[in-house]
């Protein structure tokens, strides 16, 4: 805390690279690396004490902090109703709010127990503490039902978690550990699906000594604060000013268990030092392994102290003792930046001393609330901006993409057939003529398939085989047959025939074609999409096909659905031609009926394609739908 002053009102000098100039540190560019979370707390207390912002931004970090400690200490005594321990641990926490003197009365005055699970369960009205464990009771009950993410939410909204934020004076910090805790709840719960018991032994793995979860937190964009970091969160980090802290803990000397076998000849496996039974192949390996710690130690503190690009600052904290410790295993990390050092200590400069708190900031007044009717009226113009889709599919330009048409619908102005069908019964002869967006997630076999389960058939078809001579139709009739379960498949194969020899195709085919085309191009501020079955390549320009199964080839019909089909055909050469730029000559529709295939041609296409624009730029609901 001292060093932090200090360079604040120093001034130490920083680079900045944006600028490639030299400046005043500000507080986010002082970053503290500890090794451990063991020093958290004291750090938390010093950096308060002095003034100081700070944020945890390592998540072993995060779930060491208070406000987390609290809110999984109240689902740790709601998961367990036998241990009493967690139990007034979780009403002590500023969630519940029980005081020892409520503690005392509850348990002394009235003689009454700490166990919720009862059955006469505790009544709110007796007092906080019945309040508080009628409060772990209901989460208890809702623990099967609901995943710990929203056990924990819960949590934090009925306590209030985020409003004491204000209580500790950073309550952005505040919020983003708690959404960070719920938000990585929640991620654990869809990727394992776990009950909340093991939810919590998840957490006891994460927040251990000596784990390596180094997942960072993401800061608020503005929040302009001290960070603190593990060593391990830090690594490929850099830092204008790095302070590593957290410096004079001994390493624990706990060896790892070594199970000793005794054979029945009453032959000795180990021996017996002091208190403990040792192997002699561990006793030859401890060395090693101590080494091996040390180098593991120096190896971090090196990351650490490498971390700082303008200034390092080291705690070198210690306890006094005689002379260099016996074993280097056994030194503080402080120890070990101090060996070696020498007579140069005393040329690094001392920030030893009680910090100087900074000046607290002036309390900004809030800005009034604007007036309510322009801010509502301001909120309906955004969410209905908000509400239209982004893009528009050439298929929504048809009368299944239209299925609520107004009277004052705009379509029946440049659609009159077409809105004429949208006010009748649906026509089963039209169905499977849908080409949502969902094509974008569909496999590249599937993309531009639509409809009925023989229309998916045949169109697979078409993808696939060659269009000229028609080599590989009977295996690919065979394969879409059972890839959409159609069980007649001489249908499939009869119309899949039916539009190879169609003159269109036989067109293509002799020429440069593409089959399934994706084609897309912005209109104002909206995306005009589709997937065109088949485009090809004249001497004067492309020309569009698009493949339609029909039950009928009663020509009034086929003259009725092109011009249902009007706009859709015209929102493919619109879409072809502004993403191409060339021009479409034509757009063919090629109906496979019982009869053949039958070729219809969009005719009027300029005034088609000019139509398709006006209704996209416009954004009608009718089309957007």
């Amino acid at each position: 805390a001292r060093a932090i002053s200090t360079a604040l009102a120093e001034g130490w000098e920083v680079h900045d690279r944006a600028q490639d100039s030299w400046r005043p540190c500000r507080l986010g560019d002082i970053t503290i690396l500890v090794p451990a979370r063991t020093s958290l707390p004291f750090l938390e207390d010093a950096l308060e004490a002095a003034r100081i912002p700070f944020r945890a931004e390592s998540s072993s970090l995060v779930y060491a902090s208070r406000a987390v400690r609290d809110l999984l200490m109240v689902l740790r005594a709601a998961d367990d109703p036998t241990d009493h321990l967690r139990i007034v641990t979780a009403l002590r926490t500023p969630l519940l709010g029980c005081g020892d003197d409520d503690l005392f009365e509850h348990k002394v005055g009235q003689r009454r127990g700490w166990s919720y699970n009862t059955p006469a369960p505790p009544d709110p009205a007796d007092g906080i503490v019945a309040a508080g464990l009628a409060f772990l009771r209901e989460l208890h009950e809702r623990r099967h039902w609901e995943s710990p993410a929203e056990l924990l939410d819960h949590i934090a909204r009925e306590r209030r978690a985020l409003e004491l934020g204000f209580a500790e004076g950073r309550p952005r910090d505040v919020w983003r550990r708690l959404r960070f805790v719920i938000d990585q709840a929640r991620a654990w719960s869809e990727a394992t699906g776990g009950s909340l018991r093991a939810y919590l032994q998840w957490v006891d793995q994460q927040t251990a000594e000596g784990s390596r979860v180094a997942e960072s937190v993401l800061p608020e964009t503005d929040d302009d604060a001290v960070r603190i970091m593990t060593i391990h969160a830090a690594k490929g980090l850099e830092f204008p000013i790095t302070i590593v802290s957290g410096m004079s803990a001994r390493p624990g000397g706990q060896r790892s268990p070594v199970e000793v076998h005794f054979p029945k000849d009453g032959t000795a496996v180990g021996y017996r030092m002091g208190k403990d039974v040792v192997t002699e192949e561990f006793e030859a390996a401890v060395p090693i392994d101590e080494q091996m710690g040390y180098d593991e130690r120096l190896r971090l503190l090196y990351v650490a102290c490498t971390r700082a690009c303008d200034h390092l600052v080291l705690s070198l904290h210690r306890v006094a003792r005689a002379g260099d410790p016996k074993k280097k295993s056994s030194r503080t990390n402080a120890e070990v930046l101090l060996h070696g050092m020498g007579d140069r200590l005393g040329t690094l400069p001392d920030l030893g001393g009680d910090p100087h708190p900074l000046p607290a900031g002036a309390v900004a007044s809030p800005t009034p609330p604007p007036p309510f009717e322009p801010w509502l009226a301001e909120r309906r113009r955004t969410i209905d901006l908000a509400a239209r889709p982004g893009a528009v599919a050439a298929t929504a330009l048809t009368d299944e993409g239209v299925p609520d048409a107004a009277v004052d619908s705009p379509l029946a102005a440049v659609a009159p057939t077409l809105f004429d069908a949208l006010t009748e019964d649906e026509d089963p002869a039209m169905a499977g003529l849908d080409k949502r967006p969902r094509d974008l997630d569909l496999p590249p076999w599937l993309k531009g398939r639509y409809g009925t389960a023989v229309g998916r058939a045949v169109h697979g078809v078409l993808q696939t085989v060659d269009l000229a001579t028609g080599f590989g139709l009977d295996a690919a009739v065979a394969a879409q047959c059972q890839a959409e379960a159609v069980p007649d498949v001489a249908e499939v194969r009869r119309l899949a025939t039916a539009a190879l020899g169609s003159a269109s195709v036989q067109a293509a085919a002799a020429a440069p074609h593409w089959r399934e085309v994706y084609a897309c191009t912005p209109l104002g501020d909206r995306l005009l999409e589709g997937y065109v079955d088949l485009l090809y390549r004249t001497d004067g320009g492309l020309v569009v096909v698009d493949h339609k199964t029909a039950h009928t080839s009663d020509p009034a019909e086929l003259d009725r659905r092109v011009q249902g089909y009007r706009l859709q055909g015209a929102a493919y050469a619109l879409a072809v031609e502004q993403a191409t730029g060339e021009q479409v000559l034509r757009v063919v529709f090629v109906f496979l009926t019982p009869d053949g295939a039958i070729e219809r041609e969009l005719q009027g296409l300029p005034a088609a394609v000019a139509d398709v624009e006006r209704l996209v730029r416009a954004g009608a609901e009718q089309v957007l739908a």
